[in-house]
C-alpha cells in the first residue's frame, strides 16, 4: 500500500482527498506568516493581496514538517511517495529528497509542475496506490508530458517580483499593456509563450494551441483563475471546452500570478 504526500501548491485543500497528506507552504506579508490553506484561505488571501501594502513572499517546506508527514505516512502504509512543487520553482523538492534518502521506502518525485497540474499527478497516484512506488512513478513519467497548461496573467509584475521573469521585461510589458501567455514547460519552469497586446488576442493564441480533439476527457479539465473568474470564463467560452471544475489559484501560487488571471489545464490523449 502506498501513501501520497504533496504540498499546498497542488490546489488540494487539507482533507479534500483521501489517502494523501497536503503539507502547507507559507505565505509571508511583511512580518506576518500564514500556512497556505490553514491560516489563510484563498478568498482571504486575495482580499489581503488587494489591500496590503506589503508584497507577499512565499517560503519552502521546512525539514520538520516533511519529517512529520513522512512519519505519519509510514505508520499508515508500506511506502511513501512525495509529490512536491517543481524543483525549478522551489527548494522544497530538494528538502523532500534529503528526507527521503534517510529511508528505504520513501520516494520523492520531481513533478516539474505545480497548481492543478500537480493535482492531476496526485490524483493519478491515488488511483494507483495499490501499486508499488516504482510502478506509480513509471505511470507518472508517462502522464506528466500529457498535462498541458496555458494561462494569461493579468500582469507580469507579480511573476517579476517573485523572481520568475526579469523585472525589466515585466515593466516594459506593463507599459505596453501586454497580456502574456505562459505555461510550465517540460523542465518545470514558468515559460513565456507569447506576448499579445490584449487579453482577447492572448485568448485567441491559446485557442490556436489547444487541440480539442486531443483532450482526454477521462481526466479532469480545469478552468483556472485567480480571485475573479471573469477572464477565465471568457477564455473557456472562446475555447468551447467543457471543464470539469473551476479552480481559484491557491495563495502560494497566486502570490506569483496576481489577481484576474485565466487559464486552462488538461491532459492530452
Amino acid at each position: 500500500m502506498l501513501w501520497i504526500i504533496t504540498d499546498s501548491s497542488s490546489n488540494i485543500l487539507p482533507g479534500e482527498c483521501q489517502n494523501v497528506e497536503v503539507m502547507p507552504l507559507t505565505i509571508i506579508f511583511g512580518e506576518e506568516e500564514y500556512r497556505d490553506g490553514i491560516d489563510i484561505k484563498t478568498s482571504e488571501f486575495y482580499e489581503k493581496l488587494n489591500t496590503s501594502r506589503e508584497f507577499p513572499h512565499t517560503a519552502q517546506l521546512n525539514y520538520g514538517q516533511i519529517e512529520e508527514a513522512v512519519a505519519r505516512g509510514l505508520s499508515l502504509a508500506d511506502e511513501v511517495l512525495i509529490l512536491p512543487i517543481s524543483s525549478a520553482l522551489s527548494g522544497s523538492y530538494e528538502r523532500c529528497r534529503e528526507v527521503a534518502e534517510k529511508y528505504k521506502n520513501v520516494y520523492v518525485y520531481d513533478t516539474k509542475c505545480t497548481t492543478v497540474m500537480l493535482k492531476m499527478l496526485v490524483l493519478e497516484a491515488i488511483e494507483n496506490r495499490e501499486r508499488s512506488a516504482a510502478e506509480v512513478i513509471e505511470k507518472l513519467n508517462t502522464y506528466r508530458p500529457k498535462i498541458k497548461l496555458y494561462a494569461v496573467p493579468n500582469t507580469l509584475l507579480y511573476l517579476a517580483k517573485g523572481g520568475r521573469i526579469p523585472k525589466a521585461a515585466a515593466m516594459l510589458g506593463t507599459a505596453l499593456r501586454i497580456k502574456p501567455v505562459v505555461t510550465i514547460n517540460e523542465r518545470g519552469e514558468v515559460a513565456l509563450l507569447s506576448k499579445q497586446i490584449s487579453a482577447s488576442r492572448s485568448f485567441a493564441y491559446i485557442c490556436e494551441r489547444v487541440d480539442k480533439n486531443k483532450i482526454d476527457y477521462s481526466k479532469p479539465v480545469y478552468m483556472l483563475y485567480s480571485m475573479n473568474d471573469g477572464n477565465a470564463l471568457q477564455l473557456m467560452e472562446r475555447l468551447g471546452v467543457q471543464y470539469t471544475e473551476k479552480c481559484n489559484i491557491c495563495p502560494v501560487i497566486g502570490a506569483h500570478i496576481g489577481p484576474n488571471g485565466a487559464g486552462i489545464v488538461y491532459a492530452e490523449k
